[in-house]
């Protein structure tokens, strides 16, 4: 069996390990923009690299950049680059003749360079109808061409595996990184990390065509019908099977049969299995959105009860300068030493079973202030859950189809919560209204925000 380093020379990733790390992959990315090039069969002429790397040298010197730390000049420092992408394993030299040579990527090169640079970019995963291309493929299935159609189906099937996969990853990745990954964090940082960055590279480029352009309920059934149709008329399968031995090269006729029962499977299982894939996507993207909810609610917490006073106390604590804090200032705090070894010594005493005694209260003085307070303090914690929040918005809705964000009232800090709520909550699943941006600013009393349509009905519907 093939190793993956006797493909890729064992020191491929010291590139990605040096100090000068940053250098080199700016530099593997100049070289690869100059050999992306179809009229050159991608492939770039030695001296057309050498002064394109040349030119970002030249450019970090003018910024006062010192590269590398040392006296060599932006030629050798591009020379000097090369010759490490070659004995790395990163390119390889072809000899063109006429005293000409060409540098050359290597194919595992390339596919590394496009995944570090997609990586680079922040570049999500976007549906633009996989699931309809699928669909598409299996609805045109002619015998004759019967292999290629199935192994497209195949191919695109796989595609959307690793970009759910991606999906749910994505999904992880902005909760480990808002709840706990962060030293310091804030109201405004929080919400430019779910409003903006996460609403852009989860909602709007994934997760909406996911459920609407792309739905998987609009095509599941007739993908798996025509699969089911193929693989259960026993004249399709043998004809697609005498026609892969011929195209595949394969001499068995049961390993041809093999070959096109385990992509015509691999199809329909896929797509019954997407729903619960899908339902883990809802359940991990709900499970983000209440978390930083959660945190949001902590943070713009201000009042007297424990949260708020400990909110105040680790925000004095993280804004302090002082590289050893003095929380004698906050706690009382003092050092507790045995005297002695029976000095945490209690004597026993024969246990005496106490008669319960009735509990009086007097109704004269349980006040109606008290009772209103007391009140106040049970509904707290319930009035920003998903269920509140969602009889909030069908109370403004009253009978229309939509309204703006605008037009809800914004008095208090609680009706600041709850609009930032209305907008989290949109996308969660239960909820009887959606949301749509109107891209112009807007002022309501103390808050200036982008305004919204909120309106009647789920995503879904």
């Amino acid at each position: 069996m093939t190793k993956l380093f006797d493909i890729i020379d064992p020191n491929f990733f010291n590139v990605l390990a040096s100090p000068n790390k940053q250098i080199y992959i700016d530099c593997i990315f100049i070289i690869y923009d100059a050999v992306d090039s179809v009229e050159d069969s991608f492939q770039g002429e030695r001296e057309f690299v050498v002064q394109r790397l040349i030119n970002y040298f030249e450019e970090l010197e003018f910024k006062g950049v010192e590269e590398f730390d040392d006296n060599r000049t932006p030629r050798q420092k591009a020379t000097a680059v090369i010759n490490y992408f070659k004995d790395s394993g990163w390119l390889g030299e072809e000899d063109l003749g006429d005293y000409k040579t060409s540098l050359n990527l290597f194919d595992y090169t390339i596919k590394i360079v496009d995944v570090l640079r997609s990586i680079e970019r922040q570049e999500q995963v976007e549906y633009t109808g996989e699931i309809f291309t699928v669909y598409s493929i299996l609805q045109n299935f002619t015998t004759d061409e019967g292999v290629g159609i199935i192994e497209q189906a195949y191919d695109s099937t796989n595609q959307i595996i690793k970009k759910l996969k991606g999906l749910k990853a994505n999904i992880y990745r902005y909760y480990y990184d808002i709840m706990l990954n962060q030293d310091r964090q804030d109201i405004h940082h929080l919400l430019e990390k779910l409003l903006v960055e996460y609403k852009n590279n989860f909602f709007d480029n994934a997760y909406y065509n996911l459920k609407t352009k792309d739905s998987l309920p609009r095509y599941k059934k007739a993908i798996i019908d025509k699969t089911l149709d193929i693989y259960n008329s026993d004249t399709i399968m043998n004809d697609l099977a005498n026609q892969a031995m011929v195209d595949k090269k394969i001499e068995d006729y049961n390993d041809a049969f093999n070959y096109i029962e385990e992509k015509v499977r691999f199809i329909t299982d896929s797509f019954n299995a997407f729903d619960n894939i899908i339902m883990a996507i809802d359940r991990k993207n709900e499970q983000y959105v209440s978390a930083a909810a959660s945190k949001i609610l902590f943070l713009t917490n201000h009042s007297d009860d424990i949260e708020g006073i400990f909110n105040r106390i680790f925000k004095i604590v993280i804004d302090s300068d002082e590289e050893v804090f003095d929380y004698s200032e906050l706690f009382n705090l003092v050092h507790a030493r045995n005297l002695d070894t029976d000095s945490l010594y209690t004597q026993r005493r024969l246990r005496v079973d106490v008669e319960p005694a009735p509990v009086t209260v007097l109704d004269d003085l349980i006040t109606d202030e008290f009772k209103r307070k007391k009140l106040e303090l049970l509904v707290k914690n319930n009035i920003f859950n998903k269920k509140e929040i969602n009889r909030y918005v069908l109370t403004h809705l009253n009978h229309a189809s939509q309204i703006e964000a605008a037009d809800l009232p914004l008095v208090s800090e609680t009706d600041y919560i709850k609009l930032i709520l209305v907008f989290l909550y949109s996308r969660a699943v239960g909820m009887d209204y959606h949301i749509e941006l109107l891209n112009r600013e807007t002022k309501s009393n103390f808050v200036t925000f982008n305004n919204f349509l909120i309106k009647r009905g789920h995503i879904d519907e």
